[in-house]
């Protein structure tokens, strides 16, 4: 390799890296805002002042704030990424094992979205109408739980999307509601103890329909080969 190449590689790192810093202090600046001022007031004025840059990085980097927003839900904070290696130690090992996997990442992502509030607000755009910010984002949120629920499967012969849009869907109200310091059947969201509640009554759920599909003649189960490492996670 010649000098010139190497300038030029070194000149391509160091514009990735800046890149990089700088999409990181957006995202960064994005997420302070929605805390501060909820979706609703979310601008690219407000983000780049935030964020100390020009709102004209903002349009380059991302097309606009739903691009922006569409980036922040699919980066893996919200709904977590996970790789071939990692999938392959989370498919069960047993046929019981399938509920734990469930009952575990819905009860890990929403004690998530209950504890960050940007996270909650971001969750807000499910609910919210004629809003072109909120609808991109919601948008970008259904994609990344159907891919989560098409990773986790692990399970033919069952309506795996219809049965986690019922369970998601109530976890994303439940959680709506206990921001907005609401009550559901009297169990007070705003409490641990309520949320307790909450959470083993969606190990009840995926325990039984666990159950239900190791009995069933149509639902075929895909397991992990004996030989690999159990899962830890």
């Amino acid at each position: 390799m010649d000098i010139e190449m190497e300038d030029n590689v070194e000149k391509e790192d160091k514009v990735r890296r800046n890149r990089a810093k700088t999409t990181q202090r957006i995202v960064e600046a994005l997420e302070e805002v929605i805390a501060e001022r909820g979706l609703e007031g979310v601008g690219v004025n407000r983000v780049a002042e935030k964020a100390n840059v020009s709102k004209v990085l903002i349009y380059r980097y991302f097309g606009g704030m739903e691009g922006l927003l569409e980036y922040y839900v699919k980066m893996g904070k919200l709904f977590p990424i996970f790789s071939p290696a990692v999938l392959d130690q989370i498919r069960p090992l047993h046929e019981s094992d399938v509920a734990r996997i469930w009952y575990r990442q819905v009860i890990q992502t929403y004690r998530y979205f209950r504890t960050f509030k940007a996270a909650r607000e971001v969750l807000k755009a499910s609910v919210m109408e004629n809003d072109s910010i909120a609808e991109s984002t919601a948008k970008a949120q259904d994609e990344e739980m159907t891919r989560l629920v098409e990773q986790l499967s692990f399970v033919k012969g069952a309506d795996t999307q219809a049965i986690s849009a019922v369970v998601l869907g109530a976890m994303t109200y439940l959680t709506i509601m206990a921001q907005n310091n609401r009550t559901m059947i009297s169990i007070d969201l705003r409490s641990e103890e309520g949320w307790g509640r909450i959470e083993s009554a969606v190990k009840t759920i995926y325990i039984a329909l666990n159950k239900m599909a190791t009995h069933s003649k149509d639902v075929n189960l895909e397991l992990q080969a004996a030989n690999l490492p159990a899962a830890k996670w």
